[in-house]
Formats: structure tokens, C-alpha cells, sequence
């Protein structure tokens, strides 16, 4: 009778995906977001600096309208930052999630 062996070992058992094409479907919504401050921004510029408004208001209004969209663009690329983690992070789960840890114990003939 031979001697008892054992080893262990990784196996991936499911082949690996990339789910990355998924950033896009949860990007879409982020860019019609910024269509849509765009346009509004390029309509409130039109309004205010291309005939020449001036004044207090028409001041705080320029100010306001620069400080939004810098906050709405920030609030787009800092959602942006997180789907790319997100779906990152969903990648390694699942490539982990496929993998097997197995033992394998045999009798090792070869000892006697």
C-alpha cells in the first residue's frame, strides 16, 4: 500500500467575462445629464453674454450659472468615477466567484 498524498489547488471552473460593457448602460443617463446642462448653460449664456447684459443681477446670475455648472459637471465625473469602480469591482466578484479551491488526496505508489 502506498502512501497517502494530498495537494490542493485553484481552479477556475467558469470562464472568465468582462463586464465592462456595462459602463456604458449605466453611463447613458450621466450623458444626457450633461446634454441637458449644456444646453441649458448655452441658452442662459445666449440670454445673458451675448447681448451684453450688464448689472447686479445679470452679475450673480453669471456667477450662479458658472458655479452650477462646475458643481453638475463634478457630480457627473465623480458618478462617472464610481460606475467605473463599481463595474470594476463586479468584474473581480465574479471572476472570484468562479474559481474553485479543490483538494486532491491519492495514494502515491511509487514510495514503496
Amino acid at each position: 500500500m502506498g502512501q497517502k498524498r494530498t495537494f490542493q489547488a485553484t481552479e477556475q471552473l467558469i470562464p472568465n467575462k468582462d463586464y465592462s460593457d456595462k459602463k456604458k448602460a449605466l453611463k447613458t443617463p450621466i450623458d444626457g445629464i450633461r446634454e441637458n446642462d449644456e444646453r441649458f448653460f448655452s441658452y442662459v449664456s445666449k440670454i445673458i453674454i451675448s447681448e451684453d447684459q450688464k448689472g447686479k443681477i445679470i452679475d450673480a446670475m453669471k456667477k450662479e450659472t458658472t458655479s452650477r455648472m462646475n458643481h453638475d459637471e463634478g457630480l457627473c465625473e465623480d458618478v462617472t468615477r464610481k460606475i467605473n469602480k463599481a463595474v470594476n469591482t463586479f468584474n473581480e466578484q465574479v471572476a472570484e466567484m468562479k474559481k474553485q479551491r479543490i483538494s486532491v488526496t491519492y495514494e502515491d505508489h511509487n514510495m514503496e
